[in-house]
């Protein structure tokens, strides 16, 4: 029985060293199976980055030699296409004598309100051979990308290493010789509860659920600010606030269509009480005020809209509200809603986006909070504790806008967005 056990022993002992051999040996395998795949991947990865610098090299080549003297680059700007800012931009800088384009990676293209130069369907972007194409591109059209709120625009290695995800962008642009600078818009960039602090009429100072959604991705992207700086590239704000954020930015002016805007100064002038589809018909000896809030939370409809309310059932203005529908409007018919009113209000923000410079280049009266060092821009700067007083005043008194039409020409034409473009480069 002793030696049965023996035998019966050692033969256990030979078939679990032989099982933990066999596993080691499978392991090894697995192992040695995933290094060949990861050397393969990146083989791939340098083999695509050494083509989109050859066909980067061969387009500087074709162009110095079909013009030895030409210095001007050629922009790309995207993937956002934010409020029309980087067609408007583009076409700026064409009608400066530089090329440029703009890009928009969408959900539902057929949905968009503005068209951008290139337009990309998300669900096609996903698709590999789509971006390397779409790289290749980039490679042999344009010098320079400005890239809009780190959103990724290649991804061609597709990392999951917990590096932010533009980072590979960047490195790859940087390899096939392209320059890149970045542009914020606003909420991708502003610190929320630095807002709250020291604007007293701030919307992000609550817990709303869109609040903590902002804070998550504006936090995400101001982490990455040091590694901007120290690929020293340029960083680029559409407004003034933000530079109190990001003060080694440059302001690059947002820019609006002023020749279609300024039109309606001139063919209907604020006060004349032309009547079309708003709603407006009828009540011409009203001031006609437009409240058009993109997100209701954010431009304080819940203090703005209860004033108009009351002050359109005094009979005092003519108010159609749109805070339930604000959001849904298309952008080529403001200018008719322009048209038909008198007053503009904005927001409680602290800042002046495209609506209310458009606004004052349609020759109304803008309503909004800026802030004293702002205080220049010509508007009627209001506070919750004064807009009904001021709304008054201007239905009583019907003063005349000065230099708002002048201001949108003068910094939002387009003009002063290239020369700070220009400036960064």
């Amino acid at each position: 029985m002793r030696l049965l056990h023996r035998i019966l022993s050692k033969k256990s002992k030979t078939s679990k060293q032989s099982q933990t051999s066999k596993q080691s040996q499978a392991s090894k395998q697995i192992q040695t199976s995933k290094q060949s795949q990861a050397s393969q991947i990146e083989s791939e990865a340098l083999d695509r980055e050494e083509l989109l610098l050859e066909i980067a090299t061969r387009r500087k080549r074709q162009r110095f030699l079909r013009d030895p003297f030409r210095r001007k680059p050629s922009f790309l700007i995207g993937p956002t296409n934010s409020a029309d800012q980087g067609s408007l931009w583009s076409r700026s800088l064409n009608r400066s004598g530089f090329s440029a384009a703009s890009l928009r990676i969408s959900v539902d293209p057929d949905a968009e309100w503005f068209t951008a130069d290139i337009s990309i369907p998300r669900n096609e972007w996903l698709e590999f051979g789509n971006r390397q194409n779409f790289a290749e591109e980039v490679a042999s059209s344009f010098d320079i990308v400005l890239v809009e709120s780190l959103r990724p625009i290649f991804r061609l290695r597709n990392m999951n290493d917990g590096s932010h995800r533009i980072l590979e962008d960047f490195d790859l642009l940087a390899k096939i010789g392209k320059r890149v600078g970045v542009i914020f818009h606003g909420s991708d960039i502003r610190d929320v509860d630095a807002h709250a602090a020291r604007n007293p009429y701030s919307p992000f100072g609550g817990d709303r659920e869109e609040v903590e959604s902002l804070r998550v991705r504006s936090n995400e992207n101001r982490a990455l600010l040091p590694e901007l700086r120290r690929r020293k590239l340029p960083i680029f704000v559409t407004t003034k606030d933000l530079l109190v954020e990001v003060p080694d930015a440059h302001w690059l002016p947002v820019a609006i269509d002023f020749p279609r805007f300024h039109e309606i100064a001139v063919s209907s002038p604020i006060y004349s009480g032309n009547s079309g589809n708003s709603g407006n018909s009828g009540t011409q000896g009203k001031l006609r005020v437009l409240y058009l809030p993109s997100r209701s939370w954010l431009k304080s409809a819940g203090i703005i809209d209860p004033i108009l309310r009351k002050l359109s059932e005094e009979g005092l203005i003519s108010y159609v509200s749109y805070v339930e529908n604000g959001a849904n409007i298309p952008h080529d018919q403001i200018p008719a809603l322009l048209a038909e009113s008198d007053l503009v209000i904005d927001q409680f923000l602290g800042v002046i986006g495209v609506f209310p410079i458009e606004a004052l280049a349609a020759g109304r009266l803008v309503m909004s909070y800026m802030p004293n060092e702002e205080s220049s821009t010509p508007i009627i700067n209001v506070t919750p504790v004064t807009l009904e007083s001021e709304i008054r005043r201007v239905a009583a008194e019907r003063p005349v806008p000065a230099g708002g039409a002048e201001y949108a020409r003068r910094w939002h034409d387009g003009r002063e967005s290239v020369s700070a473009i220009r400036r960064a480069f």
